[in-house]
């Protein structure tokens, strides 16, 4: 079972025993008429025999619809009916952390993917918080910490995307977010709406001064679990 979205092997000839899945329909099983809202996800996949199903996803993010349609691709392999597929996707959950979307009682929404970040992994939060085009999106982060060398460049590159994705951004930590400062800055984004906090305390207390029931507020990398 192969993931077709994989760009390190995308190029590779398959042969008649390798299954491919992924967005593109050139796979053996793919998703199309993808929609994304607050509440996750539904869409079709196409599977083999001009079979197609309509799934739906509490799951946020491209990235688990891939992974979704692979799974399908090995239940459909393995003989599993569509009903039995249908039925497993919907009661998917998120891992702690991990694009945990939670909701607050005056309807503002914490996406929670508080877990140590990665470089993939903050690109793909990202993405997700720029689908939520009507409400006002806000970002939490210290950055990507455990970079070595190439700190300051996936930082600088975070913030670059961040300036085109929120509408809001607070970071933590002066010293630790310079990077990310400079990129956002790069993008000449609007100074009234970033604010560099000295810890997660005054990131929180920004958080509540700005949010209002039409907030999303995305927590990036390694944050307490008291302020979740």
């Amino acid at each position: 079972f192969v993931n077709f979205e994989d760009e390190n092997i995308k190029e590779i000839k398959f042969n008649e025993n390798n299954i491919t899945f992924g967005l593109n329909e050139k796979c053996d099983y793919y998703a199309t008429d993808i929609e994304i809202n607050e509440f996750g996800a539904n869409f079709n996949i196409h599977m083999r025999e001009n079979k197609i199903i309509n799934v739906k996803t509490k799951l946020l993010g491209v990235h688990n619809i891939v992974n979704i349609v692979g799974a399908v691709a090995i239940c459909d392999e393995l003989g599993l009916s569509k009903e039995e597929i249908i039925a497993g996707i919907r009661f998917l959950k998120p891992v702690t952390h991990r694009l945990e979307l939670k909701r607050n009682p005056n309807g503002s929404i914490i996406i929670d993917d508080a877990y140590n970040s990665n470089v993939k992994g903050a690109k793909m939060a990202l993405d997700v918080l720029a689908n939520f085009k009507n409400r006002k999106r806000v970002l939490i982060t210290p950055g990507i910490v455990d970079l070595g060398e190439k700190a300051e460049e996936y930082n600088k590159n975070l913030g670059k995307q961040a300036a085109k994705s929120c509408d809001f951004i607070i970071l933590v930590g002066e010293k630790q977010a310079k990077p990310i400062l400079d990129g956002i800055l790069e993008e000449e984004y609007n100074k009234e709406d970033l604010y560099v906090a000295k810890d997660i305390t005054e990131a929180i207390n920004k958080m509540n001064e700005i949010m209002d029931s039409n907030t999303v507020v995305l927590f990036e990398n390694d944050l307490p679990d008291n302020y979740l």
